[in-house]
């Protein structure tokens, strides 16, 4: 019987992620196979065009899958937030420090992460990265930091974090529901950055109870690594022991004034 709870809790859990996750494949492989086809009909420049723009059209239909993916959850989504805020009571925003954790918390992490070598020498993340990085800047800035922040935040702090913190201790679930999340990314590097980052967000959820604020993270989080990447003026100051230090510290002290103002 315990078993059988545990497995339903669990589907419970997991349900809108799993939705989310094969619906979201299907469609971008189905949109992306639609576009290779039209290529085809339309002659060889066509296809050529779409050779040399790959990763912009690629970053195109992942965006529209995501939209397309998600939108079946805003049910179940209004469901969740009305629950979270009946068990948690009315959220306050905190904008500007959260900005500020944001881009002090997303740059540090990366920093790091490039200091200890794990970036250069993982095939895994450097594909992924070329591939994010290859799109139109303008596409990336609308795709990196408005349709991929509010669809991920949509399945993982407002679906799945909202049903573990239903069947586990507060603590066990923001850590679990960050592990989720940096599994979700696929590769060592993305993995290790996307659970601090997760944890983070459902820290600044859990603690604010506003579901507008881990969004307004991911978003500033992301937009700041997506235009750090494309400025190796910034990178050089930046990608430093001083640097990675300086921002990990001010990361610190953003979750000691977070912490305080919810005591």
């Amino acid at each position: 019987m315990k078993c059988k709870q545990t497995f339903y809790k669990t589907w419970e859990i997991l349900k809108p992620f799993l939705f989310y996750y094969v619906l979201h494949n299907a469609v971008f492989i189905l949109l992306l196979s639609l576009c290779r086809a039209a290529a085809e009909r339309l002659g060889r420049e066509s296809l050529t065009y779409l050779s040399e723009h790959a990763d912009t059209v690629t970053g195109i239909v992942s965006g529209v899958s995501m939209i397309i993916s998600v939108l079946p959850l805003l049910p179940m989504l209004r469901l969740e937030l009305a629950e979270h805020r009946a068990s948690a009571g009315d959220g306050h925003g905190q904008g500007g420090l959260t900005v500020l954790l944001a881009v002090s918390s997303s740059l540090g992490l990366n920093v790091l992460l490039s200091l200890t070598g794990l970036v250069g020498t993982s095939a895994a993340y450097q594909e992924v990265a070329d591939r994010q990085y290859g799109v139109a800047f303008g596409l990336g800035m609308l795709l990196y930091g408005l349709i991929s922040p509010i669809t991920e935040e949509i399945v993982f702090r407002g679906l799945v974090f909202n049903r573990m913190r239903r069947h586990m201790p507060r603590v066990a679930a923001v850590i679990a529901s960050g592990v989720l999340f940096g599994a979700y990314h696929g590769n060592l590097v993305q993995g290790l950055y996307g659970g601090c980052m997760g944890i983070l967000m459902a820290y600044l959820y859990e603690r604010t109870h506003s579901f507008f604020t881990p969004c307004l993270f991911h978003a500033a989080a992301n937009l700041a690594v997506y235009a750090t990447a494309q400025n190796a003026a910034v990178q050089g100051r930046l990608f430093t022991i001083p640097g990675c230090a300086a921002l990990l510290m001010i990361s610190i002290i953003c979750v000691a004034v977070t912490e305080r103002r919810a005591v």
